[in-house]
């Protein structure tokens, strides 16, 4: 306690003189200041949660105005328009956070001399207890900074060039540019209707994943549509055509080139309609609104998905668990398998588990590049199913045939359901070391077998080989 008490009044003197010398220092900055350097000043003298509305003047359009609220920033002049809130809450911070660089004069009696006249571009500030006028001048012939002045101040101040920007705002500066304000997290129905046709997705019973339902059935790639409907919630108007088109059939809507919609689970839809394209753009209408605007072309590649870009990528191979009975072929001939009580049996000649299981899994793991219409079967080596190198699949779901087609550098073609699919050509390594296992000499393989109804004793086998 005693050491307590003796260390106190050093501590209160301690901070004192800390105090004193903040204080000191901070006029003694004032006083070091060099000549023509001043104390920035600020301009509203406010904090951006006090401004309650921004009016833009003299501009190339009519007057624009955006208020500001609980709820965040809408347009209510020209006409009423959802406001983009990043670029309306940046302002705020703009312009309740401008400060003078230096005052140019304090009592300017003509303010033409600093490019202010009655054309100059005019933002008002309106806060709960005042509107004020801010004017912005020219450029300063030295540096990047801008003339401004305040009405009902007699100074002309000097302010930072990134003001510039924020006094030349349009209207489609600040609109919202997002078509859609949806998340699209409880989306449960997705049609996509083109030129080539219509697919149709719908999510499972246990709501896990996507299923195409049209034009046929398909597992769809549960990443490829929930990257669609990112790419969805994301497209945003390059340019704001035209709000009340007297004829949308003149952009391409007569109905419309293409259509996305998105069904939520509450019932609601959400869809735009695409029309022609204008240049690298694209024109488009959200469902429910007239208003006709454009879209990067290349933004609604990754939302107006086909088919094959929303297909499972994987080939739809049974589980191992489910089959009972493979038989693979090529040039040399056909090898069937079956699954009895002991294992995987070629005959009575028994095959290794792993490399059954290795096989199978290959085909399962193998990345599918695209699927086709089974066109031109010759240029893939497919043309004479019984030539071709097949693979036949049975058990619980039926019996699957897949012809192997030729390989074409990375690329190898496979004739499935009735579809052209090409694959990575690490399957064609697969097949051929299958074939090469199963084709072994039975000395060389392991865990051979010899299922024999009367299998010889021991002591026979004995005298056999001593005769």
């Amino acid at each position: 306690m005693i050491v307590k008490k003796r260390f106190l009044p050093t501590l209160g003197a301690f901070i004192v003189l800390a105090m004193l010398l903040v204080y000191a220092n901070y006029f003694e900055t004032e006083e070091k200041l060099p000549p023509g350097v001043q104390k920035p000043v600020p301009i509203l003298g406010c904090t951006d949660k006090d401004i309650i509305s921004l009016t833009w003047k003299n501009t190339a359009e009519a007057e624009l105005k955006v208020q500001y609220g609980k709820e965040g920033s809408r347009i209510i002049s020209p006409a009423d328009y959802p406001a983009d809130q990043g670029e309306a809450e940046g302002l705020l911070k703009h312009f309740s956070e401008l400060r003078s660089e230096l005052i140019i004069a304090e009592n300017a009696t003509d303010t033409a001399p600093y490019g202010i006249d009655a054309s100059s571009p005019v933002v008002l500030v309106e806060t709960a207890t005042q509107t004020v006028q801010l004017t912005l001048g020219s450029k300063t012939e030295v540096g990047g900074s801008y003339y401004l002045v305040r009405q009902g101040d007699p100074r002309v101040f000097m302010v930072p060039g990134y003001i510039k920007g924020s006094f030349a705002k349009s209207l489609a500066d600040l609109r919202d540019k997002r078509l859609f304000s949806e998340d699209f997290g409880q989306a449960s129905r997705i049609v996509i209707e083109d030129a080539a046709g219509k697919v149709e997705l719908r999510q499972n019973e246990s709501l896990s994943g996507w299923e195409i339902v049209a034009p046929a059935s398909y597992t769809a790639d549960g990443v490829a549509v929930a990257q669609m409907l990112e790419n969805l919630r994301n497209l945003k108007v390059s340019r704001f055509v035209e709000d009340k088109p007297e004829d949308a059939a003149g952009y391409g809507f007569a109905p419309y080139r293409a259509r996305i919609l998105v069904g939520n689970r509450d019932n609601r839809e959400f869809a735009i309609e695409t029309g022609e394209m204008s240049g690298v753009d694209t024109y488009v209408r959200v469902m429910g609104s007239e208003a006709v605007h454009a879209v990067l072309t290349s933004e609604l590649h990754g939302v107006l998905v086909d088919l094959n870009g929303l297909r499972e990528k994987h080939l739809d191979i049974p589980a191992l668990d489910g089959l009972k009975e493979m038989t693979v072929a090529d040039a040399s001939g056909s090898i069937t398998i079956e699954r009895k009580e002991s294992g995987w049996m070629v005959g009575v000649q028994k095959i290794a588990e792993s490399d059954v299981k290795d096989f199978v899994n290959s085909l399962g793991r193998t990345r599918v590049n695209s699927f086709a219409k089974p066109e031109k079967l010759e240029e893939y080596g497919l043309k004479d199913a019984e030539k071709a190198r097949s693979i036949e699949l049975a058990g619980d779901r039926g019996k699957l045939k897949i012809l192997v087609g030729a390989r074409k550098g990375a690329s190898l073609s496979l004739l499935m359901h009735d579809e052209l699919i090409d694959i990575n050509a690490e399957a064609d390594d697969a097949f051929n070391q299958f074939m090469n296992r199963l084709r072994r000499p039975p000395e060389d393989v392991k865990n051979v077998v010899i299922d024999a109804p009367a299998a010889a004793s021991g002591s026979d086998v004995a005298e056999e080989d001593t005769q």
